[in-house]
């Protein structure tokens, strides 16, 4: 019994004697000041998609982490190579997440399912989410960012919003 109160004694002054900035701390910080979200960009048969049809979702964790996935079913040219980006309203890249992604595509215009997990990118959890934009529209319902998903070659471009 006497162990356990030592134990506990211990514990109680090693995290008393830990600093606010240690990275322990801010990982508890982030775990409890990130909710999860979700938002997507979709790629369908308007205009500002151009050739592509195909989802790509984002899917922000605890930790203000955003995973990025989907897959596009055709609009392709298998010759080419393309970047993947995410810019803000006035064309402005914020990132580039071609390498991440690593989007394979196939013989038929279409790509492989492609997902990664982006540590640097939040989608409402900090004061840069790629869904903020304007105002804070933290806690809409359905809401469109002022974030573009980007696919772009050398003659093709599509964007469009990312959206909850």
């Amino acid at each position: 019994m006497n162990k356990l109160i030592l134990l506990t004694l211990f514990l109680i002054t090693v995290s008393a004697a830990m600093p606010a900035d240690d990275k322990l701390a801010d990982l508890f910080y982030k775990r409890t000041n990130c909710k999860c979200e979700t938002a997507f960009s979709s790629f369908d048969s308007s205009s500002s998609s151009g050739p592509f049809r195909g989802f790509v979702a984002f899917g922000q964790d605890e930790s203000g982490s955003t995973t990025i996935f989907g897959a596009f079913n055709r609009g392709f040219n298998p010759d080419c190579f393309y970047e993947f980006l995410i810019e803000n309203e006035h064309g402005k890249v914020l990132y580039n997440v071609t390498r991440g992604l690593n989007v394979q595509v196939k013989s038929d215009g279409s790509t492989e399912a492609f997902t990664h997990k982006f540590k640097n990118i939040n989608l409402d959890c900090h004061s840069n989410g790629i869904l903020l934009g304007g105002s804070n529209m933290r806690d809409s319902v359905s809401y469109c960012s002022n974030k573009k998903f980007v696919v772009k070659t050398d003659n093709q471009h599509a964007a469009k919003k990312i959206c909850k």
